[in-house]
């Protein structure tokens, strides 16, 4: 009997162990993708534009569940050999290290080079061909293609290049009839020649987004996808308009988010109201959460000294500077606070969280994550993370959802609807964004341009065939993973 016993327990604990390898295998090869991603160290005292955008690169990459880390380019890590590297380059005639060239020329694993320095490419270590070759010229474009769309642009200069064996992703063109590639793929190697971070010009970032998204295999949707915000909701609002809105969405099916402002304050008239105060308000916004409106707190005042969703609440735009009282962590944390109160207190859920005017010091960021914001919706505010009296600051748009410290990152790429925003204009828009198969059409809209407006708008979408998705759904769709 005894040695039954012992022989079953021998069988178990092989089984056991069988079970646990297979486990182990298991999980070991669901690791996460890395990348690393390498920029341009300045010398420049005040200013390290090339780390700032590498975090560009970093949030486009968490639309899927990818480990990324950034180095200057000087770093010891420049000889690890992660599943995905980028050299992200802002400054000409620079040094890049050996294995950085030598693995694009590998024709092995991934490397995209974005910006400067293609000449270590291209005489530089390793004795493979990229596939491509420059010309002497440099020449102004204005126009960029993309998957068969064209897009007026700001003027930006690229050096001529002749794809030989390439193949070409993104395009340039200009009045002249001259044209270039700007993205061209040559076996494991991405190359852009030119860089898409900063200025007025979305298009050619736009584009790359997109083409980042489609070799990350973000999956590409059978209708262009389509988000709608009603921006800058308060207290003392015009109640009919925003009803004839919300019913028109609510008729024709459209999910949709509304941008709440808890106190309305207009010291010119000694107004100061609470969502508490405004029952009408308060009625309206459950009746759409019931039907599956989301909310979002919109800053606790979205004012500083003057009339509320006129002025910034967070930062002086005159100076480039957080507004006092406005600046530490704590002080951020105690506006969050009082908004999550105020509009609980109204029987409302909370959704997530738009920034007024999406400017405020990057600190604001930690403050939504220690006071329990899972979901922001807006474009993101970076600077170049040197203290100076002139910082480099800009606005990272994103075309699809994505990640930042642990929270889900919704996007805005549309803008201001404005009272320029008219149905051609939206239909350009929309038509175009066709090109961005892997991305979303997100806007918003004041309800006190009228219902009018909005239905022409959407309108304009309908002839696309853009499906409004609600922000659960978009992010099911995309499988975004905020660990």
């Amino acid at each position: 009997m005894q040695s039954a016993q012992y022989l079953s327990l021998d069988k178990l604990l092989g089984t056991l162990l069988l079970l646990i390898s297979i486990s182990f295998l298991f999980t070991s090869s669901k690791e996460r993708v890395s990348a690393l991603v390498f920029y341009d160290r300045s010398e420049i005292w005040y200013s390290d534009v090339g780390k700032m955008q590498s975090g560009w690169l970093e949030n486009v990459l968490h639309v899927k569940d990818i480990k990324v880390k950034r180095f200057p380019i000087d770093s010891p890590y420049v000889t690890k050999d992660p599943n995905i590297l980028f050299y992200e380059g802002t400054r000409g005639m620079q040094f890049i290290p050996e294995p950085i060239v030598w693995r694009a020329k590998a024709e092995k694993e991934a490397t995209w080079w974005i910006g400067s320095n293609e000449e270590a490419l291209l005489d530089g270590y390793g004795k493979s061909k990229v596939g491509f070759r420059y010309s002497n010229a440099q020449f102004s474009f204005n126009k960029v293609l993309y998957r068969g769309f064209t897009f007026d642009t700001q003027p930006f200069y690229v050096t001529p290049i002749n794809p030989e064996s390439s193949s070409v992703l993104i395009s340039a063109e200009n009045n002249k009839g001259d044209s270039s590639p700007i993205l061209l793929k040559s076996k494991n190697l991405f190359f852009m020649a030119s860089n898409p971070f900063l200025g007025t010009d979305r298009k050619r970032y736009m584009a790359l987004c997109d083409a980042i998204a489609r070799y990350l295999g973000v999956p590409e949707q059978p209708r262009p996808l389509g988000l709608i915000r009603l921006e800058d909701v308060h207290p003392m609002y015009d109640i009919p308009r925003l009803k004839a809105v919300i019913d028109l969405l609510e008729k024709r099916d459209i999910p949709f988010s509304i941008a709440v402002i808890p106190i309305f304050v207009d010291p010119s008239k000694g107004i100061n109201v609470k969502l508490t105060d405004d029952p009408k308000l308060i009625s309206v916004l459950k009746e759409a959460q019931m039907h599956g409106a989301q909310i979002f707190i919109h800053g606790l005042t979205h004012q500083f000294s003057g009339e509320s969703a006129v002025g910034y609440e967070f930062w002086d735009n005159k100076i480039q500077a957080p507004f006092p009282g406005r600046i530490t962590l704590e002080q951020l944390e105690g506006r969050i606070k009082e908004a999550k109160e105020i509009i609980s207190a109204a029987g409302l859920k909370i959704d997530g969280w738009e920034t007024p005017h999406y400017m405020a010091p990057p600190i604001l960021y930690k403050a939504l994550k220690a006071e329990g914001i899972k979901t922001i919706y807006e474009r993101m505010l970076l600077t170049d993370e040197v203290q100076f009296d002139n910082p480099l600051i800009v606005h990272q748009m994103l075309i699809y959802p994505s990640t930042y410290n642990g929270m889900y990152w919704i996007p805005e790429d549309f803008g201001y609807d404005g009272y320029n925003f008219t149905q051609k204009t939206v239909y350009n828009e929309l038509r175009k964004n066709k090109a961005f198969s892997r991305g979303v059409a997100s806007f918003f809209f004041h309800p006190y341009l009228g219902r009018d407006k909005l239905d022409a708008l959407l309108n304009s979408a309908e002839r696309d065939n853009v499906l409004f998705v609600s922000i659960k759904r978009l992010l099911k769709f995309y499988r975004i993973n905020t660990n």
